[in-house]
């Protein structure tokens, strides 16, 4: 993906008191100024700050300059175009597009039969107006009265334009965004067509809309009585350009002044945690091998069609337009079993569910192994979420609207139901992110207008682990064995937000979309269906384990989980290791177990035997680090190296102890070594730029966090090594750069409104502690 030029523009701004501590934070300033200043460091003992104990490999000597960096120019965000606060731009041209050309998808499929029938059953074809959904939130945003209530600024209708560069182009274009829109308007039930991301020439990763349609008249192909002319069709092909360069520039979405708020918020962000995960080809983590792949490897899988297009290959399958995702409340509105069903097919097995540690009678069993059968009462389970195959964060998208859940149950012998926590029984985990107003209440239905800060973030990131704890109370009359099962569930919205969504259809306004959306649509709709939206939103099972305690001896052994048990107990390390500091002893116990169960592995090779310990060793490096118990992680480290040569996991390892300790000099090589295996990571960029930045280079440290600001252009990590890069070299730009650190920083209010959420709302307080228990319900009640 190109990057937008970074043209000087004027950021906003915002007061600032104390500005060389404000920069980090009121109760870490001083600290963390020292940190981050000219103070010597400690390099235990003196002499060659890169050099190490005996015996263990030392890193070369730091080079006087990274590679560019007298040349570095700071990021600048591009200034507002006519379309503000939408990012989006028109190129110059003659011909530039207007709405109505924008949503004509009919001259398009006059050819492309297979790839417009697929189009519209997608969440692209329903992206505007003609989805309920999304209409029940711009809506109420739009409102002036809803503003009004929430003490929100006016100009609801003009600021929602900023939804519109990605929701509804094709008014967009035609200024109709900053008027009342008329149900009938063909424009609002257009959605995503063929020439929004076909007309992308050229794109940024910033988000909000953040590309520039072409201002060309579009080349159509010559039809000859032997066919179609190739040139022309080269032609053709090459004015409608990459398509995918639009994907990052809407999948990633802010909040801030410009759309009525306080301040600067992140919300959708997929480019991101894919930019440094595995399937972009980064290696910030030692995992079993994935194959490389970007958004549409994943959501535009090539897939048979009978129908006539000129995009089918040799083999008769043609790139998918179905956009397959999380949709399946959205296909059943409109009444379409097949798509519902081929997303929940591409749902299942996305993410695994594992019973990986069971605590009862006073016992802590790791996989359950060595249980008491005939032992009743309190039962705490730990459930390991792992986020398997999902490039970005999972559940992904919008995230406080997403409801994914664990449920669990528990049979007798007879299969009766003695115990449960699930959406009946108990109050149950919900992987989603916690959003709150400025009262602190958890906002659940998409109110845009209202949204202030996150209390918590239960999603999971690329390839990583959490865990949660569900209690039981197992009756004493229960005749074992007993079936625990766990499920992994999901409904792609909150039932507030199905609630919210099937009372505005029912509004004048919403029941005269839905009439329009009927005769403009009909196309879209499956044969003699309506849309409906207060369908009630399916659910779909994602994964399950189940575990039984006690048994028959005689009887059949229960199918192991598919992983080994060196496996499943390296994942429950990689989720614990989100705990407290104070509880990583359990996240280590659990990798020192799985050491011993991969030595009694059976099976194994050497080769996939060392990648396994290498893995293992990498995470338990990993706790130690964080720790501060950095000669252990660097004997760690070490460890890994001679199991995994090639891999820069070590240095990464290294690198991220030194830093820990303020140990900059130490750090920066090893940083250094892992950013050159990883020159895309923006997660990495901020790191080395911190550390270069903490030892006066400075002039590459902003050569490092400005060409990572590139691929993530509002991340406050590397915007603050930007600015203090500037003001440290006496930059003329630094005020400027300062001003886009403190509009984009985590707001100071944050942590209070997360703070009195946990007071106001017992769940919102227990949501809020990395790992926590969730109680089922009194066995009486089932």
């Amino acid at each position: 993906m190109t990057a937008r030029t970074r043209i000087p523009a004027t950021t906003g701004t915002q007061p600032r008191a104390h500005r060389g501590l404000a920069l980090v934070g009121p109760a870490l300033g001083l600290v963390l100024a020292l940190a981050c200043g000219h103070r010597e460091v400690d390099n235990a003992g003196g002499g060659d700050p890169t050099a190490g104990p005996e015996g263990r490999e030392q890193p070369p000597q730091t080079p006087d300059r990274i590679a560019g960096a007298d040349e570095a120019e700071p990021y600048v965000h591009a200034a507002p175009t006519r379309f503000a606060p939408a990012l989006t731009a028109l190129a110059d041209g003659p011909h530039p597009p207007s709405g109505s050309v924008l949503a004509d998808t009919d001259a398009c499929a006059s050819c492309h039969e297979a790839v417009a029938t697929q189009w519209k059953t997608s969440a692209h074809a329903f992206a505007s107006f003609n989805n309920p959904i999304y209409r029940a939130s711009i809506a109420r945003f739009r409102d002036h009265e809803t503003r009004a209530e929430q003490g929100a600024s006016d100009q609801g209708l003009h600021r929602s334009r900023f939804c519109a560069g990605c929701h509804d182009p094709a008014l967009l274009l035609d200024d109709a965004m900053d008027v009342e829109i008329a149900p009938q308007d063909p424009r609002a039930h257009a959605g995503v067509t063929c020439r929004t991301c076909h007309g992308v020439a050229d794109a940024s990763e910033d988000g909000n809309g953040s590309y520039t349609l072409a201002s060309a008249e579009l080349p159509l192909p010559v039809e000859t009585a032997s066919g179609f002319e190739p040139t022309s069709v080269a032609r053709h092909r090459e004015a409608l350009g990459p398509a995918r360069l639009a994907c990052d520039s809407c999948h990633r979405a802010f909040i801030g002044v410009a759309s009525g708020h306080p301040h600067h918020l992140g919300g959708t962000d997929e480019p991101g945690p894919w930019r440094d995960s595995s399937y972009a080809g980064n290696k910030l983590r030692l995992d079993t091998p994935v194959q490389e792949r970007d958004c549409v490897d994943c959501h535009m899988t090539r897939e048979p069609t009978e129908l006539a297009d000129p995009a089918v290959d040799e083999h008769g399958e043609i790139r998918s337009h179905r956009f397959l995702g999380g949709h399946t409340w959205l296909a059943a509105i409109r009444g379409d079993d097949e798509t519902l069903a081929r997303v929940q097919a591409f749902l299942t097995g996305i993410a695994s569910v594992d019973i990986a540690a069971v605590e009862l009678g006073g016992q802590r069993a790791l996989l359950g192994h060595g249980l008491d059968a005939d032992a009743r009462g309190r039962v705490i389970l730990d459930l390991v979420v792992r986020n398997l195959a999902v490039g970005h964060r999972f559940p992904g998208g919008t995230r406080d609207a997403q409801d994914t859940w664990l449920a669990v149950e528990v049979r007798d012998r007879h299969g009766q139901l003695v115990a449960a926590l699930d959406e009946d029984h108990g109050e149950v985990h919900r992987l989603r992110t916690g959003v709150v107003n400025g009262e602190g209440e958890l906002v659940d239905a998409r109110e845009v207008e209202q949204l202030r800060a996150v209390a918590f973030d239960h999603t999971i990131g690329p390839r990583d682990a959490v865990v949660v704890r569900y209690a039981l109370e197992l009756p004493a009359e229960a005749e074992g064995p007993l079936r625990i099962e766990a499920k992994l569930l999901h409904r792609s919205r909150t039932a507030a937000l199905a609630a919210e969504t099937c009372a505005q259809a029912n509004t004048a306004d919403g029941r005269a979309f839905t009439r329009a959306s009927q005769r403009l649509i009909s196309d879209k709709l499956e044969l003699g269906k309506a849309l409906d939206a207060c369908a009630a939103p399916p659910v779909t099972e994602i994964s399950s384990h189940s575990w039984t305690l006690g048994g028959d001896p005689a009887a059949p052994a229960e199918p192991k989980p598919a992983r080994p048990d060196h496996e499943r107990l390296w994942e429950l390390g990689m989720g614990l290791y989100h705990h407290v500091q104070e509880r990583l002893p359990e996240s280590r116990a659990a990798l020192e177990a799985a050491l011993v169960a991969l030595d009694d592995a059976p099976g194994l090779d050497a080769t996939a035997a060392d990648a396994a310990r290498a893995r293992i060793y990498a995470m338990l490096g990993a706790v130690v680090a964080r720790q501060g118990r950095v000669d252990e992680a660097l004997d760690i480290a070490d460890r890994i190296a001679a199991l995994a040569p090639d891999h820069p996991y070590p240095h990464l390892l290294r690198g991220r102890a030194l830093a820990k300790v303020w140990r900059w000099e130490q750090a920066i090589p090893h940083l250094e070594r892992a950013r050159a295996a990883n020159p895309e990571s923006p997660q990495l960029a901020g790191e080395l730029a911190a550390a270069l930045g903490s030892v006066g280079r400075h002039r590459e440290a902003l050569a490092v966090a400005a060409n990572a600001l590139a691929l993530s252009p509002r991340d406050p990590t590397l915007l603050r090594a930007q600015a203090l890069a500037l003001r440290a070299l006496a930059d003329p730009r630094a005020e400027a750069a300062l001003d886009a650190y403190f509009e984009h920083r985590i707001p100071d209010e944050q942590p209070h409104l997360a703070a009195r959420c946990g007071e106001r709302d017992p769940s919102c307080a227990r949501e809020r502690v990395p790992v926590h228990v969730h109680d089922g319900a009194d066995p009486e009640r089932l």
